[in-house]
């Protein structure tokens, strides 16, 4: 071998080495690989979204998307998906872990909102059926939108769990996002993820529950005032709602919410507020608590379901037998039995409180009470807005919550006559009595509607104007509820109670007589009865119902109900001998044998 070979190669072997030595000590420029993906890499100062999902177990990407190997910003971020909690993301993400709850929640009535739509089509004549709509993805296929579906659109529709959060302007209102709607507690900044947990505070509940029965707002003592500011003072007026555009006068709070402050999640149920898997019709066939499920609960061992759900909230532990809801069998994991004693554990905390059994005496024993639902003697109050004046205007341009834009037609709402105190009494979709209020009493006025501008003789009415109405009671439970019961004389000699509307009741000859406060045609409305008339003194109801079940009292039982104020005028309390053995009382009576009046 040549001489100046050797020396080459052997000046390359020399400067390899040299290099080797100082690559092997100089600090590594090689991309570590990640785990679980390669997002952790920059995102390692990221909070976890709960305890549930930890970022070292769970990542980014098996959220979010995008490329979870790539190893530049923008290669990663390729797809990524900033809200995998809207319900069309859901399903591809989180149905990896939640795919029975994602079903659900897509067939909830929360997302449908199918129950408002079906009564409003129905009470404003368009259907017959009660059941025909599927609710909000029907109105997204809609072509033409009819009266009632507009109205939905633009002053219902705000309202459903994937409405998409955007499109708020005002962010203290904003609502939608899906799972995010309801779980998450805290917006995403820069080194904090947004929090999501179980335990789903009462404010956002709220963001919704705060129109429509305003069971929400009720809850926490909240009622709408008629549209002025009170109380005045420090410059501006006090109380105001969220939305900065109405206001409230406080009322007595609901029992739950006063003396333990629960939320709304302490009694509602994941089946009940998430869905069964079915899709239903009305918000009642959704439902899953009742009152007798936690007062006069039946206790059974934790099943799997419970101790996962336990487990997720973090606050409450599992010892003893737990109570199950009657109608879906979804355990109770926070109400739990401890020897005789009936316990109670508030979710947001795990804070202990004694549940008091609901009693066997009289007002709950008696034959004669056992059409009540618990609702029409424990509801201290409901929100009644009678006469909501709709005024429409064809030519005006109003934002369309389906289609996300500002669409031909305006609506505008307007009150007529509120009030809150002594609720009217009725039969309800349960076939129980229980308290009614307007549901809804639509007051109509068309400005510029064509297609509506002849009456039934085939004449032309006004050019620009056409006047309908619609008016309907609906039962329901206002979450109002007191420990101490309305009055004997309230349900039995109320005429407001007994859905006559305000005014003076009397009975004359044997007959109940009614002269009402209000006067609907010196008010101007196109119907003689009173507008907080539920039904007339002889049985007759004046305003429809949206349930086949739900009626105002027939005129026997208005007898019936009235009759009773005789006895209730001397035994006005339950601690009165005669309802030791009402039976026993009752024959006396009717056998002559008792100092009371002959009949």
């Amino acid at each position: 071998m040549k001489l100046k070979n050797l020396i080459f190669i052997s000046a390359t072997v020399s400067v390899a080495l040299l290099l080797f030595s100082i690559f092997s000590n100089a600090p590594k420029t090689t991309i570590k690989i990640a785990k679980p993906d390669q997002c952790i890499s920059c995102h390692s100062s990221m909070s976890d979204i709960d305890h549930a999902h930890p970022k070292e177990i769970f990542g980014c990407a098996v959220c979010h998307g995008g490329n979870r190997w790539a190893t530049n910003k923008k290669a990663a971020h390729g797809g990524i998906v900033l809200n995998p909690a809207s319900l069309e993301h859901a399903s591809i993400f989180c149905v990896k872990c939640h795919k029975d709850i994602v079903k659900r929640v897509s067939k909830s009535m929360m997302q449908s909102q199918s129950g408002i739509l079906n009564v409003l089509k129905y009470q404003w004549g368009e259907n017959s059926d009660l059941n025909s709509t599927i609710g909000i993805d029907e109105l997204k296929k809609e072509v033409k939108s009819s009266l009632a579906t507009d109205h939905f659109r633009k002053l219902c529709a705000a309202c459903h769990i994937n409405q998409s959060e955007k499109i708020f302007k005002n962010k203290k209102i904003a609502r939608g996002g899906g799972c995010s709607d309801c779980h998450r507690v805290s917006k995403t900044n820069k080194n904090h993820h947004a929090v999501f947990t179980s335990r789903i505070p009462t404010k956002n509940c709220l963001k919704c529950h705060n129109r429509s029965n305003r069971i929400g707002l009720s809850y926490e003592g909240v009622f709408e005032s008629a549209g002025y500011g009170t109380p005045y003072k420090h410059g501006d007026f006090s109380h105001k709602m969220s939305d900065g555009k109405r206001f409230y006068y406080k009322l007595p709070d609901d029992i739950h919410h006063k003396l333990a402050n629960m939320s709304c999640i302490d009694c509602h149920t994941q089946k009940g507020v998430m869905g069964d898997g079915k899709k239903h019709h009305h918000m009642e066939e959704a439902e899953d608590i009742k009152c007798k499920d936690c007062h006069k609960p039946k206790f059974k061992k934790a099943n799997t379901l419970a101790e996962t759900l336990a487990d997720t909230n973090e606050k409450i532990e599992i010892k003893s037998p737990i109570a199950y809801t009657k109608k879906f069998k979804s355990p109770l994991y926070n109400v739990q039995k401890d020897k005789n004693q009936t316990v109670f554990y508030r979710k947001a905390d795990g804070k202990r409180f004694n549940l008091e059994k609901m009693s066997d005496k009289p007002y709950h024993t008696l034959a004669i009470h056992k059409r009540l639902d618990c609702s029409a003697c424990h509801s201290s109050w409901m929100p009644s807005c009678y006469g909501c004046h709709e005024v429409y205007f064809e030519n005006g341009k109003q934002y369309d919550w389906i289609k996300h834009k500002r669409t031909k037609g305006q609506w505008q709402e307007l009150r007529s006559f509120l009030r809150f105190e002594s609720p009217s009494l009725g039969i309800g979709y349960n076939k129980k009595i229980m308290p009614f209020a307007p549901g809804c009493q639509v007051i109509g006025t068309l400005f510029g509607v064509r297609s509506l501008l002849f009456t039934k003789k085939g004449k032309k009415s006004r050019p620009d104007l056409y006047k309908f109405h619609s008016l309907a009671m609906a039962g329901w439970d206002p979450h109002t509820t007191q420990k101490k019961s309305r009055t004997c004389v309230d349900c039995h000699f109320n005429p407001a109670s007994l859905g006559l509307g305000r005014g003076n009741l009397d009975i004359k000859e044997g007959n109940i007589t009614f002269t009402p406060i209000y006067n609907s045609i010196q008010s101007g409305m196109p119907f003689s009865y009173p507008i907080d008339a539920f039904v007339s003194v002889k049985g007759k109801q004046f305003q429809s119902t949206s349930r086949k079940e739900a009626r105002s009292f027939n005129r026997a039982e208005l007898d019936k109900i009235v009759g009773a104020y005789k006895c209730i005028i001397c035994h006005n309390s339950y601690n009165d001998k005669i309802y030791k053995d009402f039976n026993q009382s009752k024959k006396l009576f009717y056998s002559g044998k008792t100092s009371c009046l002959k009949q």
